[in-house]
């Protein structure tokens, strides 16, 4: 390429992202008014919770703009710190995610809570694993008749590549200090010692979940450990099991909410909008690893509250 070229390519370039910028300043300051002449009257205010949860999909670049857990507990704390706003609906759609994403929005619910906002959860398809820990921290749970819920369980999903490496000719060489450091490596079969030292933490991470569960949802220990085995009901399977409290849609969910924070007629919804939602929804499937790149990273060892 000539130099004249490149210089123009460059130039272009910066035009483009000097006017996206400028875009995504304006319509950030249009947001922060929005809510603001929002907020003016009380109201109900709506959380999306919709898909896999991670704590965000990258720390850096565009991806960090993406959904996430840490979007989702930005949005919790900005409600929080609205006076107008009496109770909030999470509208959930999700399997459930990583440990670490699901506990941080059950805490962020729960800090809602301590404030005097009223929180109900509206599912839609699915409200499973991690999903339904995060439900669990709501004062009413709302599900369709067909919702698909529970799985109440924890899983580690480990790839044992082994016979694959032998046959292509791949030999993995570990340099480690710690005799566990490459626990959960694909190169090799895990020891009897490894699957006790993970059975623990599975152990102890289901119990977190367990005791979430009795807890949100007023349960005896032994009614609770007959439905707390992994499997999955419907809305209204769950509702007979004490697992939700009502069957309904979004518009039920709305109104139940209104109704527990006093307020009288028809709610109004207040929803925090988001810059750019189409725009960056282009870029997520460019950062969604694959499930075989989770196989073969060595530190992909994780502990999720997930729906298969």
């Amino acid at each position: 390429m000539k130099r004249e070229n490149l210089i123009m390519v460059i130039i272009l370039g910066l035009c483009i992202l000097s006017i996206v910028m400028g875009i995504y300043i304006i319509r950030e300051r249009a947001v922060t008014g929005k809510v603001q002449i929002l907020a003016r009257k009380e109201g109900v205010a709506v959380v999306y919770i919709y898909g896999p949860l991670s704590i965000s999909r990258q720390a850096s670049g565009w991806a960090r703009f993406l959904p996430g857990a840490d979007s989702v507990t930005s949005d919790l704390r900005k409600i929080g710190k609205i006076t107008a706003i009496k109770a909030v609906v999470l509208r959930i759609n999700s399997p459930g995610g990583s440990i670490g994403a699901v506990q941080e929005i059950y805490e962020e619910v729960n800090r809602l809570k301590e404030k005097g906002k009223k929180i109900v959860v509206s599912m839609g398809d699915v409200g499973a694993s991690g999903a339904y820990y995060i439900a669990c921290a709501a004062d009413k749970i709302v599900a369709n008749p067909g919702t698909i819920t529970g799985s109440i369980g924890v899983l580690m999903s480990l790839g044992n590549m082994e016979e694959l490496f032998r046959k292509i000719g791949i030999r993995v060489e570990v340099i480690k200090r710690g005799k566990h450091k490459d626990i959960g490596s694909p190169s090799r079969e895990m020891t009897p010692q490894e699957k006790e030292l993970l059975q623990g933490l599975i152990d102890d991470a289901y119990d977190q979940f367990f005791q979430a569960v009795i807890k949100g949802r007023n349960l005896k220990k032994r009614e609770a450990e007959k439905i707390a085995q992994g499997q999955v009901f419907t809305g209204r399977q769950a509702r007979d099991l004490g697992l939700i409290d009502e069957i309904g849609n979004f518009q039920d969910a709305v109104r139940l909410a209104g109704k527990l924070a006093g307020i009288p007629g028809e709610p109004r919804i207040i929803e925090l909008p988001k810059p750019f939602p189409r725009i960056l929804g282009i870029f997520s499937s460019h950062f969604r690893k694959t499930t075989l790149q989770d196989l073969v990273k060595e530190n992909s060892v994780r502990l999720e509250y997930i729906l298969q």
